[in-house]
């Protein structure tokens, strides 16, 4: 192998992507498209559509579209997200991995989620928190109304929304991740009690790399469940659940999601809002 080839084997190697790093770190996709699936047959009962379309807003790379559209050749997605690099990157990392049947049936869009028309989708979602940089209620009250006028009339709208103890105050969080080999940290950085304004950071270290800090930061309202819930009602939704997962003897969670009415403050916690 001549020096030249050895060179580039290393640099590509070594090369930095935060993007497979953060789908790999804090995103489950597939267990969300196929929750998701779940909370829709759930809500809907009897499938009444032939073509089944899923709006991801804030969607970034559009992972939960790749995975929505594996569910079933009914599955149609269209992810939303005004960042072209981001969404760019998904193309090309989950195209590859997506049958030529599926991936026809993704649809990325560059653009602004408040200005862009798709009628009738039978579901929107906005996970990973994507909504909570709207800090404003007013503006959280039209997004909600820009949502509930847009769904199928069957539709239903998936949030996801996290609090607990831990996150009233400056903390860092270490996790690791043995299969790709490298290390993250989840800080918060500061949070307002009056506000409810959140400052966090991702952090990363691959294996034989030095430390990247604040590769994601995001400076969020944190929404809790009841502002939520009275935000989904004003907007003309009636029909408002929560999906919590369950936990094991040890008081892990267990994977199992499920429709809750009361849950425990624990130290951190996430659980999903669907609206109808």
């Amino acid at each position: 192998m001549t020096r030249q080839k050895l060179s580039r084997k290393k640099s590509k190697l070594t090369r930095f992507d935060k993007y497979d790093l953060y789908v790999n770190s804090v995103q489950s996709a597939d267990h969300d498209a196929s929750l998701i699936w779940r909370m829709f047959k759930d809500a809907t009962g009897a499938i009444r559509s032939k073509n089944i379309i899923l709006r991801e807003d804030f969607c970034g790379t559009g992972a939960l579209c790749f995975e929505w559209v594996k569910l079933g050749p009914s599955h149609e997605a269209v992810g939303v997200d005004i960042d072209e690099t981001a969404l760019s990157w998904g193309r090309h990392y989950y195209g590859p991995k997506t049958t030529m049947d599926a991936a026809s049936r993704v649809k990325l869009v560059c653009a602004d989620v408040m200005s862009f028309a798709l009628q009738k989708p039978h579901v929107i979602c906005a996970l990973n928190f994507s909504f909570y940089f709207m800090k404003d209620r007013c503006d959280l009250l039209r997004y909600f109304k820009r949502c509930r006028e847009e769904l199928h009339k069957d539709g239903l709208l998936v949030l996801d929304a996290f609090g607990g103890p831990d996150y009233l105050g400056p903390h860092s969080e270490r996790r690791r991740n043995s299969e790709k080999k490298f290390t993250f940290w989840w800080e918060v950085e500061s949070f307002d009690a009056i506000s409810h304004e959140i400052k966090t950071h991702l952090h990363f270290k691959p294996d034989s790399q030095k430390i990247k800090k604040r590769v994601f930061s995001y400076d969020w309202r944190l929404w809790t469940l009841p502002e939520l819930t009275d935000l989904l009602k004003q907007a003309g939704f009636t029909k408002i659940e929560y999906w919590a997962e369950g936990l094991d003897s040890r008081g892990d969670g267990n994977g199992r999601f499920r429709k809750i009415k009361s849950e425990k403050n624990c130290e951190t916690w996430v659980t999903y809002v669907t609206a109808r």
